[in-house]
């Protein structure tokens, strides 16, 4: 008898098709224009949701469209700029946690529409750090709902030490690791902060406070003590921060919007589409998609392809939702490599790491297209481990000023359950025909030759890791050393050690790999992995996938809305209890907000 999830997994079409059938239907958004029906309708100004940051790469989520991604928002906001009709913004934004590079890249494309003399007007019901300094950089003027809250208190990352619980559990830690500033393995051998934890993490932290400070004085014309004294009153009501001149009003959403047609002259107000809410899926899609036949369009001629590395970095042949896995990494980038009308490639990277193995196979497959056409790496909010080791393949590195770069580091080992089994009365028996025939059970901790065997591994792996970084950066082995150890740093840090070209962001990297490609402003852009909805994964025949994952979507999203990173203790769970030997990852599990 079929499982109940297969049972629904192969009659998910036709629920899919019934629920969605009395859904509104609209076009899909194209490269034309930015506004879909409002395209024609005449002066008007522009109003952007921002409640959370944009995702870098859409995941599906169930019965809904993809939500909308860095570039597409990007896109939009240059696409409106350049529309004469439009006469200003109304900005609204939310919380923006931990996604300090996509607020910058944000404030890249709202500063040039600033600076096209068009005013953007900004309000918002409650917001944080992150959120409130793009607003403060970038906008004219300032609102805030009355009964709403202002969360600007200063950066802080805190880091979980479970050694009691595992002792207590029966569990034991053993770990290896290259590089003092290597403390992945922190939490679960030691009960509090090391020294080189507290270095590393608190240089991180004064460049995060630095940099919000300055973006907020010099957005409110105050100075950066008055900006510290009022994070150090927060957080704020809208009469507080009114006082502190942070705002510029106390209104509802319609007042905002009211000021701002006064301000322009204009009394069309229109909702700029992001991609979320706008682009509801329509019959003709859902049937397309259902038989199968439904495609991603490929742009055709000279282009420059867009390709992300996101997430958990792994070894295998399969792509899994939510992680960046080898095999089809290197099959495509051998197909861009091989591409005429490929002329350049930007690699997007957002990963704290994963896998050396895959981190290496990836960094080849890199290397080999950079020798034959140009490869601009733009950092996301994190490149680091494993994803600044597949970053040092390219010709030049694009990040912003509070990307997170480095932690050139492994480490590698296993969690024993040897305590865990004598509490609870199990007896595990082992013969074996191989002194080190057990490394890898989770029954023992290491024994002197396995130690010796794996620090082996570990040293060689750790060499090869300075060595990819020195080769690709085109630097001496000594400052790789010398910037190494596992030490993260802000990419300002990794301007100065020579691990990063340049401070700037998405769009800037992808005008530079046009002009390295020789390819003209409007060329188009192939992203990979294609954009998938929930009904796309089914078509391709991955519907349990497509239901478990797309199920899991608004929890995870959810989480770390409330401050609960759900999606980081999951990469760091699955990371802990890799079944590979040596780990390429983060350092530590950590969110700076």
């Amino acid at each position: 008898m079929p499982s109940s999830l297969s049972w629904v997994s192969a009659r998910i079409p036709f629920f899919t098709l019934f629920a969605l059938l009395s859904l509104p239907g609209c076009d899909a958004d194209g490269d034309k224009d930015a506004w879909g029906e409002f395209e024609s309708d005449g002066p008007k100004v522009a109003e952007v949701l921002l409640e959370s940051p944009p995702t870098e790469f859409s995941e599906p989520e169930l019965l809904k469209p993809p939500r909308p991604t860095l570039f597409r928002v990007i896109k939009r906001i240059g696409l409106i700029e350049k529309d004469p009709e439009v006469k200003g913004m109304l900005l609204r934004v939310g919380g923006f946690g931990g996604a300090w590079a996509r607020a910058a890249d944000l404030r890249g494309a709202l500063t040039s529409f600033r600076e096209a003399k068009k005013p953007i007007h900004c309000h918002f019901e409650t917001t944080d750090n992150n959120g409130f300094a793009l607003m403060a950089s970038v906008c004219d003027r300032i609102s805030m709902t009355p009964a709403g809250w202002l969360n600007l208190v200063g950066v802080a990352a805190q880091v979980f030490y479970a050694r009691t619980l595992l002792d207590r559990l029966g569990l034991q830690a053993d770990f290896l690791r290259m590089g003092k500033y290597k403390s992945a393995i922190e939490p679960f051998t030691e009960d509090s902060m090391s020294e080189a934890t507290r270095e590393s993490l608190g240089a991180l932290l004064d460049d995060f406070q630095q940099e919000l400070l300055s973006h907020i004085a010099k957005g409110r014309k105050l100075t950066p003590e008055k900006v510290q004294e009022a994070m150090d009153e927060g957080p704020l009501d809208a009469v507080r921060a009114l006082e502190l001149g942070l705002i510029d009003d106390v209104g509802f959403d319609d007042e905002a919007r009211e000021h701002l047609r006064k301000a322009t002259k204009e009394d069309r107000v229109r909702r700029l589409p992001l991609g979320d809410d706008s682009e509801d899926l329509n019959l003709a899609a859902i049937l397309e998609a259902l038989s199968g036949k439904g495609s991603h369009a490929k742009p055709r001629g000279k282009r420059i392809a867009l390709v992300y590395v996101i997430g958990t970095i792994t070894d295998g042949e399969e792509q899994v939702q939510g992680s960046s896995v080898s095999g089809p990494f290197v099959r495509k980038m051998r197909q861009l490599g091989n591409d005429d009308e490929i002329k350049a490639v930007v690699l997007r990277i957002a990963s704290p790491g994963g896998s050396a193995l895959a981190s290496d196979r990836m960094w080849h497959a890199v290397r080999r297209v950079a020798k034959r056409k140009p490869v601009v790496v733009s950092v996301g909010d994190m490149a680091a481990s494993g994803g600044y080791y597949i970053a040092s393949a390219g010709k030049e590195i694009y990040a912003d000023q509070l990307s997170i770069v480095g932690s050139i580091g492994v480490f590698g080992g296993k969690v024993s359950m040897a305590g865990l089994a004598d509490k609870t009365g199990v007896n595990f028996e082992t013969l074996r025909r191989g002194q080190n025939a057990t490394w890898a059970s989770a029954t023992s901790t290491f024994s002197d030759s396995e130690r010796a065997a794996l620090e082996r591994m570990l040293r060689r792996t750790y060499w090869r890791f300075i060595h990819r970084v020195a080769d690709g950066r085109e630097m001496d082995r000594k400052p790789v050393r010398d910037a190494a150890e596992g030490r993260v740093m802000s990419a300002k840090e990794g301007l100065e050690r020579g691990l990063v070209d340049k401070i700037a962001g998405l769009q800037a990297a992808i005008a530079r790999a046009r002009d390295l490609g020789k390819v003209d402003d409007d060329a188009p852009v192939e992203q990979w992995p294609p954009e998938e909805t929930f009904l796309d994964m089914i078509a391709r025949g991955s519907a349990d996938e497509a239901i478990e994952d797309a199920a899991m979507a608004p929890f995870l999203a959810e989480g770390t809305r409330l401050g609960v990173p759900l999606r980081e203790a999951a990469f760091f769970k699955d990371t802990l209890l890799s079944p590979e030997p040596i780990l390429a990852a983060d350092p530590y599990f950590f969110r700076i907000e």
